[in-house]
């Protein structure tokens, strides 16, 4: 069975809840820091999406991205991709 990863923007927190996207991940034959890997490049995907037009983007756009990153690892089930999120 293919695992997935749904990852959901954290900038959410600051924006309205309906502008919020999503992207999924497969996990299936993945290290954890190839996961990792993947949920960053995806984080910063929706988080530019996220935070153009911010008073300050590029602190909003690492804030997000950091923040959606170690969320999204934190709720993994595997341990070891959940030590992956505090790297």
């Amino acid at each position: 069975m293919t695992r997935i990863v749904i990852l959901a923007a954290a900038a959410a927190l600051l924006a309205l809840p309906a502008s919020a996207e999503s992207i999924r991940i497969a996990t299936a034959g993945k290290s954890a820091d190839q996961l990792r890997a993947e949920v960053f490049k995806a984080a910063q995907r929706l988080c530019a999406l996220e935070t153009f037009g911010a008073s300050y983007p590029i602190d909003e756009m690492r804030a997000c991205v950091a923040a959606t990153t170690r969320t999204t690892l934190a709720q993994m089930p595997d341990p070891k991709v959940r030590l992956a999120a505090n790297r």
